[in-house]
Order: structure tokens, then sequence, then C-alpha cells
């Protein structure tokens, strides 16, 4: 950017999708079947159908005009050692991680609701929300600290563990937090959204199939 006054264009423009994103994680619990879809299992994937809607279209308007967040495409050799440092993160979350009270409910509802989460969480979830805090947030840190890449990378990873609010240990806000920061760290190497966005698919393919298997 050659001037402060594009920096604050960018970052206005960063802030307010992430509060667009936080308005609609607020308003949804206005719907006059808020209750009915979180008794049925189908809140979060309602959700996350919303949050899709209003994220990717902001991302496309963006990359109509700048270049700055592409979407790029994915290495092989790159792609391989991050899928091994996701595994051995994954691995070292097994040994800590207590279950989820949202979760367990989930799996309760049966295969269908499942699958519904499942589908949402994989081709859906993994999108919209590299496009906000890989793309957006950590974007516009970077704007104002490029010399400090890892103080925005742990702000932004912040921000997406505290915004994963249906989660209530602090074990899982470690996780999401050092998760991130893998993800950050991929977006950076790549300069590009397509190693996180496919490392996020694959986190959330590998942590909730088992569960629809089994639901």
């Amino acid at each position: 950017m050659n001037t402060n006054s594009d920096r604050v264009t960018l970052t206005l423009f960063y802030v307010g999708s992430f509060v667009v994103y936080y308005l609609v994680t607020m308003l949804i619990t206005l719907f006059p079947n808020y209750g009915i879809l979180r008794n049925d299992g189908l809140l979060v994937p309602v959700l996350c159908l919303f949050e899709f809607a209003v994220i990717y279209p902001l991302y496309r308007f963006y990359c109509q005009r700048r270049t700055d967040i592409p979407l790029g495409f994915l290495r092989s050799g790159q792609t391989l050692l991050f899928i091994g440092a996701l595994f051995i993160l994954m691995a070292a979350q097994t040994q800590y991680l207590q279950p989820e009270g949202w979760l367990v409910a989930q799996t309760q509802q049966g295969r269908s609701s499942m699958l519904i989460l499942l589908l949402t969480a994989v081709l859906l979830a993994p999108v919209f929300e590299e496009v906000l805090f890989r793309g957006f947030l950590l974007q516009g840190f970077l704007l104002w600290a490029p010399n400090s890449r890892f103080a925005c990378m742990l702000l932004t990873s912040l921000l997406f563990a505290l915004m994963h609010t249906q989660y209530v240990h602090w074990e899982t806000v470690v996780a999401l937090t050092l998760f991130s920061l893998l993800l950050c760290y991929a977006r950076l190497r790549s300069n590009s959204l397509a190693l996180p966005v496919f490392l996020h698919t694959l986190n959330n393919l590998i942590a909730i199939l088992p569960a629809w298997y089994f639901a």
C-alpha cells in the first residue's frame, strides 16, 4: 500500500467483513425456529450456510479489485509437508482434548443430522473461515505490522478460537489456536488460500467423519 488512506480503506473492509460475520452469528438466534434448529442438530449447518452466503461474495468482490489474497493452487511437495504437520498436531491433541457437549449432542440426533453437519463443515466452513481469518483479518494485521508476522498470526488465531463459541473446554481453545497458527503459516508460505482451505477441509473431515459413521 502506498498511503495510509489506502491502508485505512482496506482495514475498514476487513473489519467490516468480520462485523458482518459476527452479526450473522448473533442474528440467527432471533430466528423463530432457533430452538427447533438447535434441538434437531441443524443450528451449526444453517449458520455455516448463512455465513458462507455472506463472506464468499465479499471475497469475490475483493478479488475483482485486488490480487493480494488469491485462491491460488496446491503444490504437491508443500502440501505433503503441511499434511504431515497437521497429522502430528491432531495426534498430539488426542492426548488432552475433552469431549465437547455440542458435538456429543449432535451425534445423538442420528446419521442424517451428522451427515448435514459433515457436508457443511467440509464444503462450506473451510472456505468462508479461511477467507475471513487467514484472508481478510491476517492481511489486515499485516498491513499495519508487516515485520511482526508471528504477532499477526497469533492475533488472528486467538480471534479464530474465541469465535468458536460452541466449544467450552480451554483445551479446545488451545487446540484451535494452534490449528489456526498452522493455517496462517500455510497461507503465508503458499501465498494463497488454497493450502489452508485444503488443510481445514481435511481436518474437519477427519474430525467429523468417524462421529457420523458411528452415529
